[in-house]
């Protein structure tokens, strides 16, 4: 079955790495481009962990959430789903 072409994608995201405090959490309709666009700032971003949502206003809410809960969650979301902390750009089609 192939995707539906004029479905809305929107898509929850944090870049950053394991060994760097900071982690940029967002929004985006492109998440290959967020991540290029991220390495303006960050020689090296790394998709660690991201969300798919069909619908804009579920997905600003989910990362107002995430982003007022604390470092120690932004961690243990990003580990729930990426133990490794791989960068999961691959994965993305």
């Amino acid at each position: 079955m192939q995707p539906d072409q004029h479905a809305n994608h929107f898509y929850v995201y944090i870049i950053g790495d394991q060994s760097q405090p900071q982690l940029n959490i967002g929004v985006s309709e492109n998440l290959l481009q967020q991540i290029s666009l991220q390495g303006a700032y960050d020689s090296q971003p790394k998709l660690v962990y991201y969300e798919h949502y069909d619908r804009e206003e579920i997905a600003r809410v989910r990362e107002r959430h995430i982003k007022s809960s604390g470092p120690d969650e932004h961690l243990r979301l990003v580990e729930s789903m990426n133990p490794n902390w791989l960068d999961l750009a691959d994965t993305l089609s």
